[in-house]
């Protein structure tokens, strides 16, 4: 019996809604036109997303990076000098 007895619900309280409606907006502070997943109240300032994060000091998520083509030659020389390495070592001990 797990720790304290009692119903365990896995994951919390989830169901399929359907696609959300989005709702076109002017931001408060940028004047961007944006969407959001409801419907604002008369009168108060709704603000774009990146306004929004910014707001609650929230960073954007960064893009992963891509490598270069020499980033991956050169990642794939370095995993080929450590495989001959592993096999000598396991020579050596032979």
């Amino acid at each position: 019996m797990p720790f304290g007895g009692g119903f365990r619900r896995e994951g919390g309280f989830r169901r399929n809604f359907g696609p959300r409606e989005m709702t076109k907006i002017k931001c408060a502070e940028c004047g961007k036109e944006d969407e959001v997943p409801f419907k604002p109240r008369e009168g108060s300032k709704v603000l774009c997303k990146e306004c929004f994060m910014k707001s609650k000091g929230i960073a954007p998520r960064q893009p992963k990076k891509e490598e270069t083509e020499e980033e991956k030659t050169e990642k794939a020389e370095e995993s080929e000098e450590s495989e001959e390495d592993m096999e000598e070592e396991t020579e050596e001990e032979k």
